[in-house]
């Protein structure tokens, strides 16, 4: 899932992943789903694609294949920023590392 992922396609992951999570708990219904994340210490899905992405970006920029880098082109990066990623409007704000 990317970034310009609708918000239903976002809402049937977290579905999945809570019916899983439940499941493999043994959690009974009335028991929230937060609270589930929070006793096993999960990361939120937001936190965990925003994880991926910048790994992404921080290795397509270290590598050495020319077809790679030539990705690279194709991203709004200017040169004024760091990470190709650092001019996009994210819904969570983004510090690069």
């Amino acid at each position: 899932m990317h970034r310009k992922s609708t918000g239903s396609a976002k809402t049937h992951l977290k579905i999945m992943k809570n019916k899983i999570l439940r499941i493999m708990t043994n959690a009974p219904w009335y028991i929230r789903n937060d609270v589930i994340h929070k006793d096993l210490k999960l990361e939120s899905t937001e936190n965990h694609i925003q994880v991926l992405s910048r790994k992404f970006f921080q290795q397509i920029t270290r590598n050495t294949n020319p077809t790679i880098l030539e990705q690279l082109n194709f991203t709004n990066n200017n040169g004024k920023y760091p990470f190709p990623y650092a001019t996009t409007k994210w819904t969570l704000p983004l510090k690069p590392p």
